[in-house]
């Protein structure tokens, strides 16, 4: 297809024009429309804000298009060319630099763009996808962050949110729709309160030394130290900020001339990670309600 035809086929006289998913993620606000093609009739279509087309659909202009039928404009468009990493990039600048957002609308098109292109807390680790031969690096948080206009603290919010949503596939459902989004934040505010005010009320477990059990383990019960490390660590889950946790692991980690300390911490992160995998969902649900 040269120019001449593809540039035919642009025309308004093509069948209405379907939304691009990319372009779902952002709201819609009639008011825009409203305004914009009031502007259109006076002054026409502003052609430095084309309409731009992604998969022959539209990914970004939804309401200039709108507005250009409303106000008996031809539309102007353009085709997006590019992968779709770098479709993600251009809506969200768009869509940041027009700066009518509110902060709910943001959050889902965080959750979405998350879900689409991943998001990383630390470190460079990169994802492969299938024939694709160039290596793609996903997000960090604070690149999500610069991206949207948002603190690095927002996105560690968003994204905790997001995690607890996405784990519970009947949350996961609801949460297609902005609307739904903003339902299922509820649902899991509530079941931490729940969580929290379980956790407050249990009887803390028999203090028991770990230091002296650390150094040994004679006549040690195994089976006492189990409650005793559970209690803890349910204490600093949920009483605690993340990154105080996290500041304070680091403390301890040094110094650690032998890498004891260091080889004993990923011992119990790969325990842990073996007894969340056992510990279905299904389970956690009978014990959060």
């Amino acid at each position: 297809m040269d120019d001449e035809e593809w540039l035919t086929s642009m025309l308004p006289i093509k069948p209405e024009w379907e939304y691009h998913e990319l372009c779902l993620w952002s709201p819609f606000i009639q008011e825009t429309v409203d305004n914009i093609a009031k502007s259109m009739k006076e002054d026409g279509f502003d052609e430095r804000e084309t309409i731009l087309i992604y998969e022959g659909k539209i990914l970004d202009g939804r309401h200039r298009y709108l507005a250009a039928i409303k106000s008996g404009v031809d539309p102007i468009f353009e085709e997006f060319r590019g992968s779709r990493e770098e479709a993600i990039k251009k809506v969200t600048k768009k869509q940041v630099n027009r700066g009518h957002w509110h902060p709910e609308a943001k959050e889902f098109f965080y959750a979405k763009r998350a879900e689409a292109i991943g998001v990383r807390e630390n470190g460079s680790h990169k994802r492969f996808e299938e024939g694709v031969t160039n290596v793609i690096a996903t997000p960090s948080q604070q690149e999500h962050a610069d991206d949207l206009g948002v603190t690095r603290e927002t996105v560690n919010r968003w994204e905790k949110d997001r995690k607890d949503i996405v784990a519970d596939p009947e949350l996961s459902e609801k949460a297609k729709t902005p609307e739904g989004y903003q339902e299922a934040k509820k649902v899991v505010k509530q079941r931490r309160e729940k969580q929290k005010e379980a956790i407050n009320n249990t009887v803390a477990p028999k203090v028991i030394d770990l230091n002296a059990i650390a150094r040994n383990k004679k006549e040690t019960d195994i089976r006492s130290v189990g409650p005793a490390f559970v209690g803890l660590m349910e204490t600093l889950c949920t009483k605690f900020d993340e990154e105080d946790i996290k500041r304070e692991l680091v403390a301890f980690m040094h110094p650690d001339p032998l890498g004891l300390k260091a080889e004993a911490l990923h011992k119990m992160s790969d325990i842990l990670n073996e007894l969340r995998e056992d510990f279905s969902t299904e389970i956690a649900k009978k014990h959060l309600n």
